[in-house]
């Protein structure tokens, strides 16, 4: 995601600058103007946005929440540190609103949206490939969106699994790559297969959820997980998710045989009812 962002950035007539956590980021940000720092190594990480001439923040891409007993501050990360304790109490939304709001009011940066960058990274109300989900499979994603509402409003995770009116797996810390694994150890007669596709992932952003920090996001990866799992589908939030290389995307669902759907807002509040 950061090295998209960082392309559709560069295509808009802005300048960037990548600063990779060291053990969370790829090496694929070296092809852009970067540097590495640790996690907890704040004031190296302010230095380098300000020496660099740095504006505007996104930020962008999976960190594993840390202990803090792994963290190794420096100074600025220190001092830092009550105030990391308290918004990580308050759940991974609390810990990306405390740090946005801490880089504007205190340091005088701005920080925005991905979409705010790439708006073309939005997932459009559309059915994005030649398959379209079969009444039965609608029905699964109705169910998916009030298991992803009800594990969003408790700041848990983005993401739901059904398969023929189950629920499946709901998405927690470990994400939903692995989430997309353990379904695909369940018994096939719980979910589908490559001959006979059942069941779909739904991937909705958090009720309330602060939309300038992590925004569900869907690549190639996910749709190979999703064909491992036999599942028939992904369908994420139109306007409020982001696709990362959509026509990869598109290409890589058609080849595997599964939908990519854009759901809009009234879909989403009227499965909720």
């Amino acid at each position: 995601m950061p090295e998209a962002l960082a392309e559709a950035a560069l295509a808009a007539g802005r300048e960037v600058f990548i600063i990779g956590i060291e053990g969370a980021a790829e090496k694929g940000i070296e092809r852009f103007p970067h540097a590495w720092v640790r996690i907890g190594a704040m004031g190296e990480f302010l230095r380098l946005l300000k020496e660099n001439g740095c504006e505007d923040i996104v930020l962008i891409g999976g960190v594993k929440r840390p202990s803090l007993a792994a963290i190794l501050p420096d100074k600025t990360g220190r001092q830092l540190m009550p105030r990391v304790a308290r918004w990580l109490m308050q759940g991974d939304d609390g810990l990306l609103r405390g740090l946005a709001d801490y880089f504007e009011k205190e340091h005088g940066f701005r920080v925005i949206g991905a979409h705010e960058v790439a708006g073309e990274l939005l997932a459009p109300e559309a059915i994005l490939t030649r398959t379209s989900p079969t009444a039965e499979q609608e029905a699964d994603i109705d169910l998916a969106i009030r298991a992803a509402t009800a594990i969003g409003a408790l700041d848990i995770g983005q993401g739901a699994v059904a398969c023929r009116g189950v629920v499946l797996a709901l998405e927690a810390a470990e994400g939903t790559d692995r989430m997309l694994e353990r379904v695909a150890m369940l018994p096939q007669e719980m979910r589908g297969n490559g001959v006979r596709r059942e069941g779909v992932l739904v991937k909705l952003s958090k009720p309330g959820q602060e939309r300038r920090v992590d925004l569900p996001t869907i690549g190639v990866k996910t749709v190979e997980n999703v064909a491992a799992a036999g599942l028939a589908g992904i369908a994420v939030e139109a306007g409020g998710a982001l696709i990362v290389d959509g026509e990869a995307v598109a290409r890589a669902a058609n080849k595997a045989g599964i939908f990519v759907a854009g759901i809009g807002r009234d879909r989403i509040d009227r499965a909720c009812r």
